[in-house]
């Protein structure tokens, strides 16, 4: 009799100790964080590798400041060499195969292409980029200044320049191409007069565009392109003795060699806040390069996003979710200052005029 009490009374026990360890386990003080994976598709080699360098930075940058989440973040990076074509393979790789929950990419080229692969896969992407069909649907954003905002901005420097003439040689390519679209549009009206030549990636022979342009007698050429072309387009407008003032919208900051363009002016996206600018040069010990501010504000922007969606930390909110929850931030601290997601997934930030000094961009006060 008294063994069966006994042995009653282990029986209990155990049990007891096994709920209590079950209910340990299953706490949501014990639950494990749910991982998002932030993918990145970049130029990390080739001729402009010196700009997906800058955004890695940054978004590394930002990955080590993400604390005291809700869920748990992580990068995984790939290189599409700044090749529209590598690209969908990169950013094919980074959902099929990484499974990732988000992704970024860096042009608009690059960012068409992964457009129409984040919307059929339901996965949040972010491009760096002009062109505005980049953020088509419900699972694509933008983060860059507007063309709209830069050659608006352009055509007023323009003026106060007493530009009537100008060449413009342009790179076959959706961002370049989006704001010659708007310098297009804002001219309307002025006395400004635009001659365009238009050339393809890869071409190395620029002289006859070039004396074509000479023919038209411009006050300004204006030069919309990237390395390498970029660089081959200066080097031949040099060797033909032409030296009538240079000028773009971007382009001259996407150039592995700015100080070609010394004392010349542009326009391009807003001025980071001293503080990135403070944070980057300390962990990398340079200036941030043109992007990657907003890379840094986009890698916060996903994870607010996730953050807000989210209820439970071990179970990651749905893309539909996180896409809705982007849409509502409103004057997000950013280092572009205040942000806001537009109606259209479009993050606006402003256009500043710039120039090169010493080898560096400097903005125009």
């Amino acid at each position: 009799m008294k063994t069966s009490i006994v042995l009653t009374i282990i029986a209990l026990l155990i049990l007891s100790a096994c709920a209590a360890q079950e209910s340990v386990q299953t706490s949501p003080a014990a639950k494990e964080r749910a991982v998002v994976k932030i993918g990145a598709s970049l130029p990390l080699t080739g001729d402009v590798a010196f700009l997906g360098e800058s955004v890695r930075n940054a978004l590394e940058l930002a990955l080590k400041e993400t604390q005291g989440t809700k869920y748990k973040y992580e990068l995984v990076f790939e290189d599409d060499k700044f090749d529209a074509k590598l690209a969908s393979t990169t950013a094919t790789k980074l959902i099929e195969v990484d499974a990732i929950d988000a992704i970024i990419s860096f042009s608009s080229g690059t960012g068409n292409v992964i457009t129409p692969l984040a919307e059929q896969n339901k996965v949040i992407h972010f491009g760096i980029a002009s062109d505005a069909n980049v953020a088509k649907g419900i699972f694509n954003f933008i983060h860059w200044t507007p063309p709209d905002e830069e050659a608006r901005l352009w055509v007023q420097r323009a003026q106060e320049l007493g530009y009537k003439n100008i060449a413009l040689l342009v790179l076959q390519h959706p961002g370049t191409i989006a704001v010659v679209d708007e310098v297009k549009k804002h001219v309307q009206g002025t006395d400004i007069k635009l001659h365009e030549e238009f050339f393809n990636p890869g071409e190395k022979d620029f002289k006859t565009i070039l004396m074509k342009s000479k023919q038209f007698k411009p006050d300004a050429y204006m030069l919309m392109a990237f390395s390498p072309e970029l660089d081959s387009l200066y080097k031949q407008l040099k060797e033909l003795g032409i030296d009538t003032p240079l000028t773009s919208i971007e382009t001259f900051e996407l150039s592995n060699d700015p100080s070609q363009f010394e004392g010349q002016w542009y326009v391009n996206s807003a001025d980071a806040t001293g503080e990135f600018v403070a944070k980057y040069k300390a962990d990398y010990n340079k200036e941030p390069g043109v992007g990657s501010p907003n890379a840094y504000d986009i890698f916060k922007l996903i994870v607010k996003g996730f953050e807000d969606a989210g209820k439970d930390s071990s179970i990651k909110p749905s893309p539909e979710e996180v896409s809705s929850a982007l849409m509502q931030i409103k004057d997000f601290d950013g280092a572009l200052g205040k942000l806001s997601v537009g109606k259209d997934g479009i993050v606006w930030s402003p256009a500043v005029v710039r120039t090169i000094q010493n080898g560096k961009p400097v903005t125009i006060k």
